[in-house]
């Protein structure tokens, strides 16, 4: 945290209202007092470094890279991500009438476990995949 930013992760009710007791409101209070104008940004959480790994890793998209041979092709671990965010969180279309992936960068953790969770259940019941040690790389 610098002297001018507080980044702070909420869980619960109460561990919120600790939080916003001992840490927000002293925060705001100071800069306030001082003149300060100050923007308040609250978010949902963006998806994490281990689901990340998870999907990335050695994990999804490595073994269904490794397993699915649709046509008898294989096909690499970035071109299965691109043609999964097609099918499940949609598309953009390009100036020149051709459609790529929208991003699955600004998901929320919900967000992305649930494309995951999609992901995972059609490699299993379209692809014919058999996922192993998924938590074990993430």
């Amino acid at each position: 945290m610098s002297d001018h930013t507080l980044t702070i992760e909420l869980h619960n009710r109460q561990q919120a209202f600790a939080i916003i007791k001992e840490q927000l409101y002293p925060f705001l209070g100071h800069w306030l007092q001082a003149g300060k104008r100050l923007v308040l940004v609250v978010s949902l959480r963006k998806r994490t470094p281990k689901q990340n790994r998870r999907y990335w890793g050695k994990g999804v998209l490595a073994q269904i890279a490794a397993q699915a041979a649709p046509g008898g092709r294989l096909y690499s671990a970035e071109t299965w991500h691109e043609s999964f965010k097609r099918q499940f969180i949609g598309v953009i279309e390009l100036p020149d009438g051709s459609v790529r992936g929208k991003s699955s960068k600004n998901l929320n953790t919900a967000e992305f476990c649930e494309f995951c969770d999609k992901v995972e259940a059609y490699a299993c019941t379209d692809l014919g995949v058999t996922f192993y040690d998924l938590e074990q790389h993430a």
